[in-house]
């Protein structure tokens, strides 16, 4: 199973709402079953099947028991994380910002997939502010925790792609199994958006997996 990371010309000038969104991947994507959330920096998963087609649920990450859907997450500096099965039909997306990962959201979606029995699970950790430019505060830290902080004078810089990393293998997944672009959104202005460099004139970058998400232009989660 792949999915993509689409860089900014998937949405470049679009709406940052999740009905522009999907409106815009109908157009890219005809026939498809797109699910967008309401994403509100929580812990909270859904699961696609139980969900009307056109709910857009408040949540930061959905799993789906059937791969042939279209799973979408908007980013702009947080961490998208795409999952999927080597020999099961299911896939995941997560959007885990500081907020998400406190609460582990990341491995919280991997038990997830586990409770349908999946085993051999992928975790796709896409474009995301680095540690290069992710300043943040004591409160940020306290959240977290130390081991993903990078300490730098008086300043510290936080991992994000690090954090999200070690709840895949808190979860059970083994290094090989996790795929990192190791892409920084933040350095990389002709790619993607970042709110960090941008503010709220920053539009959200796509990422997605299942159905045929995976010929739109970007990065590959493969």
């Amino acid at each position: 199973m792949r999915g993509v990371y689409c860089t900014r010309e998937i949405s470049e000038g679009l709406s940052i709402s999740p009905e522009t969104v999907r409106a815009r991947l109908r157009e890219l994507l005809p026939g498809s079953r797109i699910y967008v959330l309401d994403q509100v920096h929580s812990d909270g998963i859904v699961l696609a099947q139980e969900l009307a087609p056109d709910d857009i649920p408040s949540a930061d990450g959905i799993i789906s028991r059937d791969s042939d859907v279209v799973l979408c997450i908007r980013t702009a500096d947080c961490v998208p994380v795409l999952l999927w099965v080597d020999d099961m039909p299911i896939i995941g997306a997560v959007h885990a910002g500081w907020r998400g990962l406190a609460k582990g959201i990341v491995k919280k979606g991997i038990e997830y997939m586990h409770s349908f029995g999946a085993t051999k699970i992928h975790a796709g950790i896409g474009p995301c502010i680095g540690p290069c430019c992710y300043e943040v505060g004591r409160n940020v830290v306290d959240a977290i925790g130390t081991e993903e902080v990078i300490h730098a004078g008086h300043s510290m810089y936080l991992d994000l792609a690090g954090a999200a990393l070690s709840q895949c293998l808190e979860a059970g997944l083994m290094n090989h199994m996790v795929h990192n672009v190791n892409v920084c959104t933040s350095c990389h202005p002709g790619q993607f958006f970042s709110y960090r460099r941008d503010g709220d004139a920053a539009g959200r970058n796509l990422s997605l997996i299942g159905g045929k998400s995976w010929s739109l232009p970007g990065l590959q989660a493969e």
